[in-house]
């Protein structure tokens, strides 16, 4: 199982993410927008490079991130740290440190290729999301790119679909995002 190492951090904000990925413009494609008192949610945030922007999106709301890595939520805090309505959590895997249908929007951005049971983990973030609420996902187009995972452990967007279905997400649309990446939005 393909785990991204910690050593790489500079991989997570740098001038070719900005560029495949803006963080700002990425959330709006999903349609992410503020309404009064969201709560956001960021699994496997890293170092809040979709937290931070949510966050500021949100401005009557809530943008947490969670993350297994020590490391990685030290950075997040640290680039944080002006930004009120932000909140950080360390995480198991296969628990998240948040209540039951308390979350509107979750965001998952290259983490779904590196854990083992797609399903468990897919109804953990069902149980922390709304009835209303919509969970956006972003991988590796299934295909040799320079940088990212190995092909192997990479999800082909009919992979990435069943296991949402498996998992009690019906409803999926596709959302563009780059030639690297691809965009699934999935509600109830």
């Amino acid at each position: 199982m393909h785990k991204f190492d910690s050593i790489n951090l500079d991989k997570l904000d740098n001038p070719e993410r900005r560029r495949d990925m803006p963080p700002y413009e990425t959330l709006e494609r999903f349609g992410l927008k503020n309404i009064g008192g969201a709560v956001f949610l960021d699994i496997g945030c890293g170092i809040g490079y979709f937290t931070i922007p949510a966050a500021k999106i949100l401005k009557g709301g809530t943008a947490i991130g969670i993350d297994v890595v020590d490391e990685m939520l030290e950075h997040a805090w640290e680039r944080a740290y002006e930004i009120e309505n932000v909140d950080f959590r360390k995480s198991k895997e296969y628990s998240f440190p948040v209540e039951d249908n308390s979350i509107d929007f979750a965001l998952m951005s290259n983490v779904l290729h590196e854990v083992e049971d797609k399903v468990k983990y897919l109804l953990e973030v069902k149980r922390v999301l709304k009835a209303e609420g919509e969970l956006y996902i972003i991988e590796w187009e299934k295909k040799e790119t320079k940088g990212g995972p190995p092909f192997e452990h990479r999800l082909s967007k009919d992979e990435l679909k069943e296991y949402c279905r498996k998992a009690g997400f019906s409803r999926l649309e596709e959302v563009e995002i780059s030639d690297k990446h691809y965009g699934i939005k999935a509600r109830f």
